[in-house]
């Protein structure tokens, strides 16, 4: 299966969506609320090949997610604070065409995850919160496999992994380690 259905999940406080064309008419505030993440070195600490130093490139990396979703390469999600609308954090989920085009993965058959959110919001269980109902709504769907990267010193990202039924597999490379569900 390399197709997945959009995931909207609504717990009344945060609300994870796909990229919707309301979010492309205000694309403003998305990448502002985006910038403040991935432009932070704290944020990024863990994901420095994420970190963006300009607004414009961050412009063009969002109207890369339309195109990434109609080849059916990948799916980015959102999370928001229902209350004022600002983007806390993203979801990317990857197929396993992408996977397989993309030769640094080297694994078969699997999805991937990989996610951020800001550092204001980090200690309130959101993201762990996020990536349990994502996982449930893709296993909903029939998707087996599911993987993440991670770095074994990124002890808070483990945590959500294995809040959320992750198992450390093996070593990836030199700097991660690959979990599975």
């Amino acid at each position: 299966m390399n197709e997945l259905k959009p995931i909207v999940l609504d717990n009344g406080v945060t609300l994870i969506h796909p990229l919707r064309t309301v979010d492309l008419k205000e694309i403003d505030e998305l990448t502002d609320n985006l910038f403040e993440i991935l432009n932070d070195k704290e944020n990024t600490e863990y994901i420095p090949e994420k970190r963006i130093e300009n607004k414009q490139k961050l412009s063009e990396q969002l109207f890369g997610v339309t195109l990434q979703y109609n080849q059916k390469l990948g799916y980015t999600h959102f999370i928001r604070l229902k209350a004022n609308n600002e983007v806390l954090g993203q979801i990317n989920i990857i197929t396993p065409k992408a996977v397989k085009l993309t030769s640094a993965y080297n694994i078969e058959n699997s999805w991937f995850i990989e996610y951020f959110l800001n550092k204001k919001v980090w200690g309130f269980g959101i993201m762990s919160k996020a990536i349990r109902a994502i996982v449930q709504n893709m296993k909903e769907q029939g998707i087996g496999t599911i993987s993440a990267l991670c770095m074994p010193e990124n002890i808070a990202s483990i945590k959500i992994l294995e809040k959320s039924g992750f198992k450390r597999i093996k070593q990836f490379d030199l700097k991660q380690d690959l979990y599975q569900l």
